[in-house]
């Protein structure tokens, strides 16, 4: 039976790092930060609470990074503080909004939607949650997620036939694009990308 589940719909995981692009992209979004806008990543290690949030390479290290370079330096710090900037409902709004938390409707059996709890969240949740921990999403989810990104900011309704043919009557049915809604302006999402572009 294991050898005849679809891992790539079915089985979830903590995504990390990979999660810290989405949060970015909708605190961007929402106008809470700039490519430009400078944060204190605390040289690397953060106290929220009786809690630490650190950097998971002490090559990265910083005082301070612009939102550009939280992104290029991976710095679990920076997105920390734009997520808590964020709030917790914001950013469960943009996980929503990037369809983690529900099925993508790619037509399969077995899809799963993954674990996304409600907020209120604590602040070291938060914080956890924006960098790709206490969360778990499919392997379809993230990457539909970043081809909203790539698209310009629309999540698209993913799909397995491209179209179908009928020899005998010389039918083809295509499989139409289909817009769940839009995730990013497109502004920001060539934004987005021209920052994944510097990791």
């Amino acid at each position: 039976k294991n050898h005849r589940r679809n891992k790539t719909i079915h089985d979830v995981y903590e995504t990390g790092s990979v999660m810290k692009a989405i949060s970015i992209g909708g605190a961007l979004d929402r106008g809470i930060v700039q490519p430009n806008t400078k944060i204190n990543t605390e040289n690397g290690v953060w106290r929220i609470g009786k809690r630490k949030i650190k950097e998971a390479d002490k090559k990265h290290y910083f005082k301070e990074l612009t939102v550009s370079e939280i992104i290029a330096y991976s710095s679990n710090v920076g997105t920390s503080k734009i997520a808590l900037k964020m709030t917790d409902k914001v950013l469960y709004d943009t996980l929503l909004d990037f369809g983690f938390g529900e099925k993508t409707g790619i037509g399969l059996l077995g899809e799963g939607k993954g674990i996304l709890h409600e907020p209120p969240w604590r602040d070291h949740l938060t914080a956890n949650i924006s960098f790709g921990h206490g969360v778990a999403v499919t392997a379809l989810q993230v990457a539909n997620a970043y081809a909203a990104i790539a698209n310009g900011g629309e999540l698209n309704r993913p799909y397995i036939i491209k179209e179908i043919r009928d020899v005998e009557k010389g039918e083809v049915i295509k499989t139409q694009k289909k817009t769940i809604r839009r995730v990013l302006s497109e502004k920001n999402a060539n934004l987005l990308k021209l920052m994944l572009s510097s990791v």
